[in-house]
């Protein structure tokens, strides 16, 4: 593969153990999809179990959608730049392509002929910047929403952890907007850089990398801002270990912002910067996008209970249609059977159905006698309900329990 020589003019030339023809493009995008349709489907399982259980919408939820929207823009953003170059070797692509990977047209072919005036392209590292920040705002607000409406009424340990958390969480989107916004003198050399323009920029790398560990802090502080109260509940050990382990699913978008951290140190100081694009591409998806699922488990829990009751119930009208049928006789009538009153067949409730039960079953009996005083077995009425009180304004239950049985005949 011949190589463009202002790429080579402007990194050197390609090493010797460096194959120009290997692409990570497809496997990108492949995860940066796969993680879009993993968020978006713990968003419709949420939503799913609010409408099963006819419960409004509240702001969390509607934050929630503002962060799968910002995901998925910024899961397009990914795609784009592989098209451009992310995921190959930066000897592989063009000066031209490497322009078109910092600004990607909305409106024609990536391939179209760079043109930094254009006023319909977008900045494609530069707008990527925004996006993310705006899908980890709304994530984590969804997040400090929830606690908020779940453990209300608030302690003043918690409000002000809350406080503090939203601070961060607002504080982090702020720093990197007004940053980003005046990073580059103009603003337009952030992606005209490698033409040859005039113009200034901070150090861009060191920014994200500081960026990243402030991101990092704010997902520990947000995860450990329930727990103390979660111990505090009035609840078994068992329920309260579940509810820990749902939150402790969060401790992997703390490995996931770790890992991208990792990612930008590296991507700081390489020369083959299209190669290492890929992966930050990838942890800057993972990220919010678990953090997504990991603000929605708790909501599929009813759901999930829904479910089982739904299955269980199945499966208990299948068995009750078998031992009806089993109960059926050779001549096809069906044998009849005794209340424990004498009446009609005896049923029982058994979760969603009832299931008959045979008339040579244990027959138990079960006899409340309440006693209230002299006026016994006269209509009731206000005055006779007061002076068949005891002093201390008590009425006596007597409780009784009959059982009887019966030898099973021969079939």
């Amino acid at each position: 593969m011949t190589e463009d020589p202002a790429i080579r003019a402007l990194f050197g030339p390609a090493p010797s153990d460096v194959d120009l023809t290997a692409s990570e493009v497809s496997i990108n995008n492949g995860v940066v999809i796969a993680m879009l349709c993993l968020a978006a489907a713990a968003v419709i399982l949420r939503f799913t179990a609010r409408i099963a259980l006819r419960n409004a919408l509240m702001a969390d939820d509607w934050a929630i959608i503002m962060a799968l929207i910002c995901i998925g823009a910024s899961t397009g953003l990914s795609v784009a730049g592989g098209g451009t170059g992310s995921g190959k070797h930066i000897w592989s692509v063009t000066l031209e392509e490497l322009m078109h990977l910092y600004t990607v047209s909305l409106a024609t072919s990536p391939r179209t002929r760079y043109n930094p005036t254009k006023p319909t392209s977008i900045q494609f590292l530069f707008s990527y910047t925004f996006v993310y920040a705006s899908s980890c705002t709304c994530t984590r607000l969804s997040i400090l929403l929830f606690y908020r409406r779940v453990f209300s009424p608030l302690e003043a340990t918690l409000r002000a952890a809350l406080i503090f958390g939203t601070f961060l969480t607002l504080s982090y989107s702020i720093i990197i907007w007004v940053t980003m916004g005046n990073a580059c003198k103009p603003v337009t050399y952030f992606w005209t850089q490698f033409s040859g323009t005039q113009g200034e920029c901070i150090n861009v790398n060191q920014f994200f990398l500081a960026a990243g560990i402030l991101n990092m802090l704010n997902d520990f502080i947000i995860l450990v801002i329930p727990f103390p109260r979660i111990i505090k509940l009035q609840m078994t050990a068992r329920k309260k270990l579940a509810i820990c382990c749902i939150m402790a699913v969060g401790i992997f978008v703390c490995v996931a912002s770790i890992v991208r951290i990792h990612y930008l140190s590296i991507f700081m100081g390489a020369v083959d910067v299209t190669w290492l694009m890929g992966p930050v591409f990838i942890w800057s998806t993972i990220e919010p996008s678990v953090a997504v699922v990991c603000a929605c488990l708790p909501h599929l829990a009813p759901l999930a209970r829904l479910v089982h009751r739904s299955i269980l119930s199945s499966h208990q009208s299948e068995n009750s249609g078998m031992i009806s049928r089993g109960l059926r006789g050779e001549s096809g009538k069906e044998r009849s059977t005794a209340n424990i009153s004498g009446g009609r067949g005896p049923t029982f409730d058994y979760g969603f159905d009832k299931m008959k039960r045979d008339a040579y079953d244990d027959q138990i009996g079960l006899t409340n006698y309440v006693t209230a005083g002299p006026n016994e077995g006269k209509n009731p009425s206000v005055e006779s309900f007061s002076e068949g009180l005891g002093r201390d304004h008590t009425i006596a239950v007597q409780s009784g329990l009959m059982q009887s049985t019966s030898p099973r005949p021969a079939w």
